[in-house]
């Protein structure tokens, strides 16, 4: 009876995902054992005692050494959060902040966590910090060009404390962010793409505009100049667009994806399989039409071979920026796109 009893204990705790209580175990032992709770407190400090199983904080009992789990647990929460003080970890897993520190210490020792102490608190991340911060700032400029104000603004509320003055230092290590220049009113920015030219021509389209009003008189019409400006650049003749856009509708569903994959994967730094890829660039990059784009990214999703990443704030956007993303059926806009691994 006294084995069964102990073989049971053993059994509730082995198969439980947390440490359990002293009511919580006499409630499970209900259907087979008949004991009080002061027998049983006795018998599990007995089993304690003699290493059979392991005292908890807050009273409970569990299988596992805590000094053994504890930091496999910090390390299961710290993968769904990008960077967490001492605090947070010990409030997430409900165990004393000395018991948690203790552990946090011995991870940053082996090289398995990171600290970071951008401001006056002290964050724990998996990632060095620099690599870090670089994934929340290439994450940050997927949704679009952003200036300094904006993407300081951004990533600071995903990683706290954090210095403008290092963004500098974190950008030069990218390849994928290029500075767009100051112009006139326009401000420097930052994009994953070349900036678009739209915005540095507001001169040039004010000297067209006066050039057209000043040969309104000889019937010369917009398209004409446009024309003719084309020619000035050495632009192709709309014929071959046209051409162009029919074959990007043409596209083979098969050979679609498989163009796109493989476009993501050079868009990637060298080495950064699960490196996050902008919509924009991604779609700027393939001789796609817009409706084969947006079908074969989703299908792709569906497939389980990427992972799309939504915007917060599309309603922030104006039409022609929503345009460029990919929306389903639910009206959630994808604005990164990332290869899953491959079983």
């Amino acid at each position: 009876m006294f084995d069964e009893l102990r073989g049971a204990v053993k059994r509730i705790l082995q198969q439980s995902q947390a440490p359990k209580s002293l009511p919580q175990i006499r409630k499970e032992l209900a259907g087979s054992f008949h004991i009080s709770s002061k027998d049983l407190g006795a018998l599990l400090d007995e089993m304690t005692t003699i290493g059979e199983i392991f005292s908890w904080p807050q009273k409970k009992f569990w299988d596992r050494d805590p000094r053994t789990v504890l930091p496999d647990l910090i390390l299961t929460f710290m993968a769904k959060s990008q960077v967490a003080t001492a605090s947070k970890i010990k409030t997430n897993l409900k165990l004393p902040l000395e018991m948690v520190q203790t552990a946090l210490n011995e991870l940053v020792d082996g090289g398995r966590l990171h600290l970071w102490q951008p401001g006056k608190a002290p964050y724990f991340c998996l990632s060095e910090p620099r690599k870090t911060a670089l994934e929340t700032i290439l994450t940050a400029l997927a949704a679009g060009p952003l200036t300094e104000k904006e993407l300081i603004a951004w990533v600071r509320k995903r990683l706290p404390g954090y210095q403008g003055n290092d963004l500098n230092e974190h950008l030069s290590y990218s390849k994928q962010v290029y500075e767009y220049p100051k112009y006139g009113k326009i401000k420097t920015k930052y994009g994953l793409k070349p900036p678009e030219p739209g915005p540095y021509l507001v001169k040039a389209i004010q000297e067209i505009a006066t050039v057209q009003r000043l040969l309104a008189p000889f019937q010369i019409s917009r398209e004409a100049i446009h024309d003719a400006l084309g020619r000035e650049l050495g632009l192709e003749p709309k014929t071959r667009g046209l051409a162009k856009d029919q074959s990007k509708a043409e596209t083979a569903p098969h050979e679609a994806e498989a163009l796109l994959l493989k476009t993501m994967t050079r868009l990637q730094p060298p080495g950064q399989r699960r490196a996050l890829v902008s919509i924009r660039e991604l779609r700027r990059s393939v001789e796609l039409a817009k409706s084969v784009f947006d079908h074969i990214v989703l299908s792709l999703a569906i497939q389980g071979r990427v992972a799309l990443h939504h915007h917060d704030f599309p309603s922030s956007l104006s039409p022609n920026e929503r345009d460029e993303l990919v929306r389903d059926e639910q009206g959630t806009y994808y604005v990164g796109i990332v290869p899953k691994e491959t079983p």
